[in-house]
């Protein structure tokens, strides 16, 4: 059997990016960048008041308290937006918060710490503590013209927006959204607004892969399931190859399944290979590609949990790589276990739990009960998954284990 690193890496060697498109910035939450942005000015794009005050020279004021205030004339305010002239010496400028400091003006000094008592003239009756230079952003103290800002596979988030916005960025290149088709096989299985009849069920995994579809930056294409005839299975998966970039099945991957899926897969696929791999849940695998469009296949587990942990081990990263993202894998954390568990040590053990932070700050994990493939609760509620390495049968409360982080 492989392992988990050694099916991954297999299946990531196939895939490849789907390249750029351009969006406008309203559409680009969540997608990677396709190319490198570089600040094209200084940012702050000159110095300006973090505070409303008043802009003074230090030498002006230098030495002022309560008991010996500085009393200085108000020359002018500058307000936000405004391109203020020269502060003369021995003078003071009314300031606002992002409001251009004068030429002549090194210091802001707060509001709160003068008296306007006695306009024109303004009393400063304390110093900022950081002396000379206090309270004001200087111009290119965050970026310099010609730095590069943000880098090609960086996922868009809110700030990052925010940033692209403040560079007058309208329309940004990202990596394509990948297309997923997802199948799901069996005469077991009736739609979602069907009544069941006795020994079958209704067919959940897909929609439970649409979610993580795109709640991994793709576009889910959920097709009519498959009956078990050969007519029907072919006919599911043309459809699927038309439609999507990326095609992943459901059940019909594991030893005693009905051949019929197998041979429509082998079929379609050069190079199919049907994989154990040492891993709970979710020891079969499939994997192939098309060989007349190159479109990859990745075969999951029938179990919803396997299906579930197989999709996250496997197709998130693919869909990643397609859509040009650089991180592939969730993130890991070490933490510190709240209550024994028991393990498959023939297998690397992926039981779900939740990930929080104890009192003193350190990452703690608390598996949940019923850690069986077909409960659907175990993944509900969620937001980790503990590796339990091959090898260990069990490990007690407060150990550590590594931790993917689901949603955190």
């Amino acid at each position: 059997m492989l392992t988990l690193e050694e099916a991954r890496a297999a299946v990531l060697e196939r895939i490849a990016p789907l390249g750029p498109e351009r969006v406008l910035l309203s559409s680009a939450l969540g997608r990677p960048l396709a190319e490198d942005i570089v600040s094209p000015t200084d940012h702050p794009a000159f110095d300006n008041s973090a505070m409303d005050g008043y802009a003074v020279r230090w030498s002006d004021v230098e030495g002022a308290s309560a008991a010996s205030p500085r009393r200085l004339e108000v020359a002018f305010e500058a307000p936000a937006g405004v391109d203020p002239p020269a502060l003369p010496a021995g003078k003071a400028a009314r300031i606002m918060t992002g409001g251009k400091v004068p030429e002549g003006a090194d210091t802001v000094v707060m509001r709160e710490d003068t008296d306007e008592s006695s306009a024109p003239e303004v009393a400063i009756l304390a110093l900022p503590g950081d002396g000379r230079g206090a309270h004001i952003r200087r111009r290119g103290e965050n970026l310099r013209g010609g730095a590069e800002a943000l880098h090609r596979g960086d996922v868009l988030d809110a700030g990052a927006i925010g940033l692209l916005a403040a560079f007058g960025r309208s329309v940004v290149a990202v990596g394509r959204r990948p297309r997923v088709a997802i199948v799901s096989t069996g005469d077991e299985l009736v739609e979602i607004d069907q009544t069941p009849a006795p020994g079958q069920i209704v067919n959940s995994s897909s929609w439970m892969l649409q979610a993580l579809v795109e709640e991994a930056g793709g576009e889910a294409v959920v097709l009519p399931i498959a009956r078990d005839t050969v007519e029907s299975t072919r006919e599911v998966f043309g459809h699927a190859l038309a439609a999507a970039d990326l095609i992943v099945s459901i059940g019909g991957v594991s030893v005693g399944d009905y051949d019929v899926v197998k041979a429509v897969v082998e079929e379609l696929c050069e190079e199919l290979t049907f994989w154990r791999i040492r891993v709970k849940p979710g020891k079969p695998l499939a994997f192939g590609v098309d060989r007349r469009t190159g479109k990859p296949l990745i075969g999951l587990p029938g179990n919803p949990v396997s299906s579930w942990v197989g999709f996250l081990q496997f197709v998130r990263p693919a869909l990643r790589k397609m859509s040009g993202a650089r991180d592939l894998l969730l993130p890991q954390v070490r933490a510190q276990l709240l209550r024994g568990v028991r393990s498959t040590p023939s297998r690397l053990d992926l039981q779900r739990g939740h990930l929080s932070l104890s009192p003193e700050g350190r990452f703690v994990f608390e598996v949940t009960d019923n850690q069986g493939s077909g409960n659907v609760m175990s993944v509900v509620r969620v937001n980790g998954l503990a590796h339990i390495p091959i090898g260990v049968g069990h490990l007690d409360s407060g150990e550590e284990v590594w931790v993917d982080v689901i949603g955190w």
